[in-house]
């Protein structure tokens, strides 16, 4: 009866939520018996019908990709804009010119708004506006009041469009990247997170921070943002999400469609004069290689607390074997109540936490395990790394297991769609990374399908315990054994910054 009580709280809460997947609730089991009680043990009920919200999906008349969802629960509107194409597009030498694109065209100021005019019109109408640049692509993302509409697809279209990007504002932008770098060897985590990266991603653009570096920040210029921003923000290399309540259209406006029809007429004026321009290259010409080679990588650092990082190359997000791969990983450490989390936090209490995952990319992501544990425990904590790994390798799950791994994974898919603004963000994704229409809904049945075989087979096939990369940021003097008991150890020394050589303005 509790669970039944829980279960029906969290629809109840659920039920609030514009945007929110509706739930087809199951008839209660009988008792087992006239005036007998079932056990909470025992009650069973069928698996819940999740139906899945769909956004309005069009096309503007200049290739503009546009996805709408009405929520009307406050006078809001959120538009998302994505970019195809990201940091890896950067020119060689000249890493962080996608960032700093981003960063000026919301500090930067436009043709038509100078970056001063621009903050205090956001300010005065109550809007946040914010841009970012990752690997493979960039957004943009405005929130503001529902009257404020029309002013702010004014603004919006300056930003993507027209920005002005000047020579002080580039230099402003710069100083604030590089104290950033000056301070980028101070928390380990940081540290492994990016050496690690650069281990996994020799000599290729993925490797690169989104930032650039001291060096790499002094060649890019304004011209090299204007046609960084010239060549990628073309309307048709280009999705926009509208979300939120909608303002009445000026005639009919009770007739269904018609707040939608509107707005799409409201975008293709705004947008009119911005022309169609093919794109003609996406990604960098230079191939990841995917030969593995194994190494083993130590960064000293007096901390009490090692960071540990073990993986290798992993797979692309199309690869058909997606499902079977995320249910695997789930089971090894892609939760908290998987294996690893189970084998170093709860029996030895060796870590607060520990985790395993594939990154997505279009091209090929990583797998990894990380953790931190104080040094005294380094050695211990990789073998059981690898202990598990043997072991989901060699010997089939339980169907218990399995089982639970599956409801688990399932539970929290419900709750992907309880934000409008984030179901829209996954239709925007899956076609910009290129998944099937029918991606979330035979989402549930496709992790169901899954088998015990399959995930050893999983194991098998994509996780490597004889050719990885390990890398480990701690006081080695303080490891239970030295990291040369898994491999000939290569030390790694931080070099300051190239700005912390030369003399800080005052």
């Amino acid at each position: 009866m509790f669970k039944r009580i829980l279960l029906l709280f969290v629809l109840f809460v659920l039920s609030g939520c514009s945007g929110s997947p509706t739930l087809d609730m199951p008839a209660a089991p009988k008792p087992g018996g006239a005036g007998r009680a079932t056990h909470p043990d025992q009650l069973t009920f069928p698996a819940l019908e999740v139906k899945i919200p769909k956004p309005d999906r069009t096309v503007l008349a200049n290739g503009f990709t546009v996805f709408l969802m009405e929520d009307d629960e406050l006078p809001l509107i959120t538009i998302k804009v994505l970019i195809r194409n990201g940091a890896v597009e950067d020119q060689p030498g000249k890493a962080g010119t996608a960032n700093l694109v981003a960063r000026l065209m919301r500090t930067g100021g436009t043709t038509k708004y100078t970056a001063e005019a621009l903050d205090e019109k956001l300010e005065f109408i109550s809007a946040e506006l914010s841009a970012s640049a990752y690997y493979e692509d960039m957004d943009l993302r405005f929130s503001f009041l529902s009257r404020d509409l029309d002013e702010c697809l004014d603004i919006l279209k300056e930003v993507l469009f027209h920005p002005a990007f000047p020579e002080d504002k580039l230099a402003k932008e710069k100083e604030r990247i590089l104290e950033s770098i000056r301070r980028q060897n101070d928390e380990p985590d940081d540290i492994a997170g990016r050496e690690f990266r650069k281990l996994v991603y020799s000599n290729h653009p993925f490797g690169n921070e989104i930032h650039g570096s001291a060096e790499t920040i002094a060649n890019i210029t304004v011209a090299d943002l204007k046609a960084f921003h010239k060549k990628y923000f073309t309307p048709d290399n280009m999705m926009l999400a509208v979300v939120g309540s909608l303002p009445a259209a000026p005639a009919a406006a009770a007739q269904a469609g018609m707040k939608k029809n509107d707005m799409i007429a409201r975008l293709n004026d705004i947008f009119k004069e911005i022309p169609l321009r093919p794109l003609t290259h996406r990604f960098p010409d230079k191939p990841l290689s995917r030969t593995f080679s194994k190494s083993v990588n130590l960064i000293n650092k007096d901390v009490n607390q090692s960071v540990i990082q073990f993986g290798h190359l992993g797979i692309e997000r199309l690869n058909p074997d997606y499902f079977k791969i995320i249910t695997m990983n789930a089971i090894l450490g892609g939760s908290s109540v998987s294996r690893l989390y189970d084998q170093v936090r709860e029996q030895r209490g060796l870590a607060y936490g520990i985790g395993s995952y594939f990154t997505l990319s279009s091209d090929t992501g990583m797998f990894i395990i990380s953790t931190s544990t104080k040094n005294e425990s380094v050695a211990q904590v990789i073998s059981i790394i690898l202990e598990e790994i043997k072991k989901m390798q060699t010997d089939l799950v339980s169907e218990e297991e399995l089982k639970n791994t599956k409801e688990g994974t399932l539970n929290g898919f419900v709750f992907r769609f309880e934000n409008p603004v984030r179901v829209v963000e996954q239709y925007m994704y899956i076609e910009h990374i290129g998944l099937p229409e029918d991606y979330l809904p035979t989402w549930r049945d496709n992790i169901m399908k899954v088998t015990r075989e399959e995930v050893r087979e999983m194991a098998r096939k994509y996780i490597n315990i004889e050719d990885y990369k390990l890398l480990v940021v701690g006081d080695s003097a303080k490891f239970d054994k030295p990291l040369s008991e898994f491999g000939t150890v290569n030390e790694i020394k931080l070099d300051s910054p190239a700005s912390d050589k030369e003399p800080r303005k005052p």
